[in-house]
C-alpha cells in the first residue's frame, strides 16, 4: 500500500503534468493560429497581385482590340466592295474546309 504522502505527491505531480500539457498544447494552437494567419495574409497579398497584374492584362487586350476594331470599321467604310468579297472569299473558304 502507498503511504498517504506517495498520494499526495502523486497527486500533484498528476495536476502539474495536466497543468504542463494544457500549457504546451495552448502554446502549440496559438502556435499554429499564428502560422494559419501569415499564410492567409500571404495567400491574399499574393491573389491581390495576381488579381492587378490579370487586370493589366485584360486592359492591354481590350485595348488591342478597341483600336484593330476601330481599323476594321475604317477599313469596311473605305472599302466595302473590297472587304465584302475578301468576307465572301473567307466564307467559301470556311465552307470548302468543312464540307471535306
Amino acid at each position: 500500500m502507498l503511504s498517504p504522502a506517495t498520494k499526495a505527491a502523486a497527486g500533484v505531480t498528476k495536476i502539474l503534468a495536466e497543468h504542463d500539457i494544457r500549457s504546451e498544447a495552448d502554446r502549440t494552437v496559438e502556435g499554429v493560429e499564428k502560422t494559419a494567419r501569415h499564410v492567409a495574409d500571404d495567400l491574399s497579398s499574393r491573389a491581390n497581385e495576381a488579381g492587378a497584374k490579370l487586370r493589366h492584362i485584360f486592359d492591354d487586350a481590350q485595348g488591342h482590340l478597341n483600336k484593330a476594331g476601330g481599323r476594321l470599321n475604317k477599313e469596311v467604310h473605305e472599302n466595302p466592295v473590297r472587304t465584302g468579297l475578301l468576307a465572301l472569299g473567307a466564307g467559301v473558304l470556311i465552307g470548302m474546309m468543312l464540307k471535306r
